[in-house]
C-alpha cells in the first residue's frame, strides 16, 4: 500500500520537477507559473524545487536548457564541403527539429520567453552562449557578427514553421528548405555580409 501524501525526494524527483517547470512555464508563462502549482504538478513538497534548482528562477535555467549540444548536432556541418556548409546547416538543423521531444522542448522555450523579461533574457543567454557559439566555430572571420546572421534566418525559419506553423512553410520539405534558406545561409558563413 502506497503511503499518503506527497511523494519523497528520490532519483527521479528532480526530472518530474523540471518537466512540470517546463509544462508550466509554457502553458502559463514565467509570472504565472507558481512554485505552488509546479509542485503540485510534480507530486513534491514545493521545498524541493528549492533543493534542486536554488530558486524558481533557477528552475527556469535549467528548464531552457536546449535539449541537444548545438556542438555535437552542427559537427557534419564542419565535416560538410566549404561551399555546402550553408545548406547542411539548414538540413541538420531542421533534421534535429523534426524529432518530437527535441520540437516539443523548443516549442516550449518559445512560450515561455515570450511571456517574461526573465525567460527572455535566459534563453538569450542560453543561445549566445552556446548555439552562436557552435556557429562561430564554422566561420573564418567575423565570427559574432556572421554567427548572429545565422541565428536571424534559422530564428525565423523555426519560428515561422514550429510556433506559428505558417502553412506556406510548414508546407515545405526539408530538401525544399534547404535549397531555399541553405544559399542564405552560406552567404553568412563564408561570403560578404557588410
Amino acid at each position: 500500500m502506497r503511503p499518503r501524501g506527497r511523494r519523497p525526494g528520490d532519483e527521479d524527483t528532480r526530472q518530474r520537477i523540471l518537466a512540470a517547470g517546463r509544462r508550466l512555464f509554457a502553458e502559463f508563462g514565467y509570472e504565472r507559473a507558481g512554485m505552488r502549482a509546479i509542485a503540485a504538478e510534480a507530486d513534491v513538497d514545493p521545498a524541493l524545487i528549492a533543493h534542486y534548482f536554488g530558486s524558481k528562477q533557477g528552475l527556469l535555467t535549467e528548464a531552457l536548457r536546449l535539449p541537444v549540444e548545438p556542438a555535437v548536432v552542427l559537427a557534419a556541418v564542419q565535416r560538410a564541403p566549404h561551399d555546402r556548409m550553408g545548406e547542411e546547416l539548414v538540413q541538420t538543423m531542421v533534421s534535429t527539429w523534426e524529432l518530437p521531444q527535441v520540437r516539443e522542448h523548443f516549442l516550449g522555450m518559445l512560450r515561455t520567453a515570450a511571456s517574461h523579461d526573465v525567460a527572455r533574457d535566459v534563453m538569450q543567454r542560453t543561445l549566445h552562449e552556446s548555439v552562436m557559439v557552435a556557429v562561430a566555430g564554422l566561420v573564418e572571420d567575423d565570427p559574432a557578427r556572421r554567427s548572429a546572421l545565422v541565428m536571424t534566418q534559422m530564428a525565423g525559419l523555426a519560428f515561422t514553421r514550429y510556433f506559428l506553423q505558417l502553412p506556406e512553410v510548414t508546407s515545405l520539405t526539408t530538401d525544399e528548405l534547404v535549397a531555399a534558406i541553405g544559399p542564405t545561409i552560406q552567404r553568412y558563413l563564408t561570403g560578404a555580409v557588410d
